[in-house]
C-alpha cells in the first residue's frame, strides 16, 4: 500500500499524532521475565523488574515528526498490535534512524527480542547504544542477549557498564548485574561469570558480596564462604555480608560457628538491631526461650513499639508460661494498631492459660484474617468447656459450610469435644458421617480407630487401621497403634510384635513405640527386653501410661520397691492420669501398697 493510502485511511496527518500521544507504544510485550527482587534503591532501571515501556508525547516525540517517520512508527505499530514482531522491529529501527531517538530503537529491541531474532536483536543494540551510549536499559539487555548467546566476554562487558552508570548506588548496580548473570542456564558459568565481573573491581566490597549470593545460589559455598569474608575486609561494618556468612553457616548445618560469629558481630556493634534480631532468632531455634526473650526484650529498649519484636517477646513469654508477661507485650501490640489479629488471637490465648474464658471469648471475637477459624475453633471448645455443647457444634457446623477445605479438621474437633463431655456414641455417629464425606481420610481413620478401642470396638479398630496401613505401608503411627492395640486387647501377641517392630523401623527413638515394643514383649513374657525399652521410653518421655507400663513390668519380675518408686514418682507429675491411677489401685489390692 503506497504511504499516502495508509495515511489517509486513519484520517491524516493529524489523526496519527493523536493516536501516537494517545499511547500507541503500550502495545510491545516486555520480553525479560523478571528475576528476584532487590530492596536497594533502583537507578535509572533495574534488570529486576520489566523495562518501563516509552511513552510518546505531542511535545517530545509526536509534534515532531514528518510524515514518513509516522508511517514508520505507525507501521510497527500496527504489526506489533497484530503479533508480527518481525515486521515491528524493521519499521521501529527506520523510525529510530530517522528520528535519532532512542525510546524507538528500545521498541525495535524488544520486538526482536518477541520474534526470537537474535541477530535483529544485536542489531537493534548496538543502534541503540550509537544513540544513547550510557543507557542502563541497553546494556541491561545486552548483557542478557550475550549470556544467551554463551558469549561472556561480550556480557562482562555490558556488565561492567552498568556498574560504571551507577557510581553513587555500587550495590545497587552489583545487584542488577547478579540478577542478570542468574539468567546464565549453568551454575558454574553463573559464578565464572560474577568472579570475572568482580576481578574488574577489586576493591568493591559491593562485587563481592554479589559474587557471594551468586555463589551461595550455585551451591559454591566455600567461594561464597571467601567472598563474603572479602566483602567485611573491603568494609568492616557494612552488615548485609556479616548476615549472610551467619546465615551461611546456619544453612551448612554449623549452627555453633554460627552462633559464634554472630556474638563476635554483636560484640563489636552491640546496640545493631538487626544483627540482635537475628540472634533471638537463633536463641530461639535453639529453644534457649529464656536468653531470646532477654534479647528481643533489649531490642524493645531502643524500640519500644516495634510490631515484630513485641510478637516475639510476647510468644517467648507464653512459651516460658509467663502470662502476665504475655499479656502486657501482646496488649502493646494490639494498641501500636500492626498485626492486631494475631495479638487478638494470642491474647485469648493468654486468658485461656489464665482461666479466664470470658476474656478469652472476647479477645477471640476480634479475630480475622489467618487466624479467624482458629479463633473460632478454640471459641467452639470454651463454649463446650463451659457446659454450652450446642453452641460449640453450631459453630463448627457454621465453618464447615463457609470453608469446606477445613471440614476434617472440624470433624477432628467436634468429635474431641463429645468424647470430652462424656458422649462417646455421638462422636463415632460423627466419625461415620465424616467418613462418609471423605472415606480414606488417614486422620479420621485413625482417630476413629483410637476412639473405637476406647468403646472396646477392637474389630473396628483393627479395621480402620488396617485400611490405613494398606493406604500407606509405612504409617508408622497406624503400625504401631495396630501393634499395641493387638497386645493389649487380643493374645495375639506375635502378630502384634511383628507390626511394632516395622513402626520400630521407620521410629526407633519415637517413646510412644518403644513403650508399644517394651509391653508386647511383656505380654510374651520377656521382661529384662521389655524393661530395657520401656525405660528408654521413659526417658525420652514423661509420660503415666509408660511410667504405669514400666512399673508393671517391675512388678511381674518382683522387684516391687523400684515398682512403688516409678508409681510414686509418675503420680507427683500426672497426678489425673486416669490409667496409671488404676494400675496403682489393682496392685494395692494385689498385697502390695503404694505410698502416697
Amino acid at each position: 500500500m503506497p504511504r499516502s493510502s495508509l495515511l489517509s485511511t486513519v484520517g491524516g496527518f493529524f489523526a496519527v499524532l493523536a493516536f501516537l500521544s494517545a499511547g500507541a507504544f503500550a502495545q510491545i510485550p516486555d520480553p525479560v521475565s523478571s528475576p528476584a527482587p532487590t530492596s536497594t534503591p533502583q537507578p535509572e532501571r533495574s534488570a529486576d523488574t520489566p523495562i518501563d515501556r516509552p511513552e510518546a508525547d505531542a511535545a517530545g516525540l509526536s509534534g515532531g515528526l514528518d510524515a514518513d517517520q509516522i508511517y514508520a512508527v505507525l507501521v510497527a505499530e500496527i504489526a506489533a498490535r497484530r503479533g508480527d514482531m518481525d515486521t515491528a522491529f524493521t519499521y521501529y529501527l527506520e523510525a529510530a534512524d530517522l528520528t535519532k531517538d532512542p525510546r524507538l530503537t528500545e521498541l525495535a529491541v524488544r520486538s526482536a527480542i518477541a520474534a526470537g531474532n537474535d541477530a535483529a536483536t544485536e542489531q537493534g543494540l548496538q543502534r541503540w547504544l550509537d544513540l544513547d551510549p550510557t543507557s542502563t536499559g541497553a546494556h541491561q539487555l545486552g548483557a542478557f542477549s550475550r549470556i544467551k548467546a554463551n558469549d561472556h566476554e561480550g556480557a562482562l562487558l555490558h556488565l561492567m557498564r552498568l556498574v560504571q552508570l551507577s557510581p553513587d548506588d555500587p550495590d545497587a548496580a552489583f545487584g542488577q548485574a547478579a540478577a542478570i548473570i542468574s539468567r546464565a542456564p549453568m551454575p558454574a558459568a553463573r559464578v565464572g561469570l560474577m568472579q570475572a565481573l568482580a576481578d574488574q573491581f577489586p576493591q568493591s566490597a559491593h562485587a563481592q558480596q554479589s559474587l557471594a549470593m551468586v555463589a551461595a545460589s550455585a551451591s559454591q559455598l566455600e567461594i561464597a564462604d571467601a567472598a563474603a569474608r572479602r566483602a567485611l575486609e573491603l568494609s568492616p561494618e557494612w552488615n548485609k555480608p556479616r548476615l549472610f556468612l551467619v546465615k551461611l553457616l546456619i544453612s551448612s548445618d554449623k549452627r555453633g560457628e554460627a552462633r559464634s560469629l554472630l556474638e563476635e558481630y554483636l560484640a563489636l556493634s552491640p546496640d545493631d538491631q538487626v544483627l540482635r534480631m537475628l540472634y533471638g532468632q537463633l536463641l530461639v531455634e535453639e529453644e534457649e526461650f529464656s536468653s531470646a526473650r532477654d534479647v528481643f526484650q533489649r531490642l524493645l529498649d531502643n524500640r519500644p513499639k516495634e510490631p515484630d519484636v513485641l510478637f516475639a517477646v510476647g510468644v517467648l513469654s507464653l512459651q516460658l508460661e509467663d502470662t502476665e508477661g504475655a499479656r502486657i507485650y501482646f496488649t502493646r501490640l494490639y494498641e501500636t494498631g500492626e498485626r492486631r489479629d494475631e495479638a487478638a488471637f494470642y491474647l485469648g490465648q493468654v486468658e485461656e492459660r489464665a482461666e479466664n474464658p470470658e476474656a478469652a471469648l472476647a479477645w477471640y471475637g476480634k479475630v480475622k484474617g489467618a487466624n479467624a477459624v482458629d479463633a473460632q475453633i478454640r471459641t467452639a471448645l470454651l463454649s463446650a468447656k463451659g457446659g454450652d455443647v450446642r453452641r460449640a457444634r453450631e459453630i463448627l457446623q457454621q465453618l464447615r459450610d463457609r470453608g469446606p477445605e477445613n471440614a476434617v479438621l472440624l470433624y477432628l474437633v467436634e468429635t474431641e469435644i463429645l468424647e470430652s463431655v462424656g458422649r462417646p456414641d455421638e462422636a463415632m455417629t460423627i466419625f461415620d458421617s465424616a467418613l462418609q464425606a471423605f472415606p480414606d481420610d488417614e486422620n479420621l481413620l485413625y482417630a476413629r480407630a483410637l476412639s473405637a478401642v476406647k468403646l472396646d470396638r477392637i474389630v473396628l479398630a483393627e479395621q480402620d487401621l488396617r485400611r490405613i496401613i494398606e493406604i500407606d505401608p509405612g504409617h508408622a503411627d497406624a503400625l504401631n497403634a495396630l501393634g499395641y492395640t493387638l497386645a493389649d486387647r487380643t493374645d495375639r501377641y506375635a502378630e502384634a510384635k511383628g507390626y511394632i517392630e516395622k513402626a520400630y523401623a521407620l521410629k526407633p527413638d519415637e517413646p510412644a513405640i518403644l513403650d508399644s515394643m517394651g509391653w508386647v514383649y511383656y505380654r510374651l513374657g520377656d521382661y529384662e527386653t521389655a524393661l530395657d525399652y520401656l525405660k528408654r521410653a521413659l526417658e525420652n518421655l514423661s509420660d503415666g501410661e509408660i511410667a504405669a507400663h514400666l512399673g508393671e513390668v517391675l512388678w511381674a519380675m518382683n522387684r516391687r520397691e523400684e515398682a512403688l518408686e516409678v508409681w510414686d514418682a509418675a503420680a507427683k507429675e500426672h497426678p489425673d492420669h486416669e490409667y496409671l491411677k488404676e494400675v496403682m489401685s489393682r496392685h494395692r489390692a494385689s498385697g502390695g501398697e503404694p505410698s502416697q
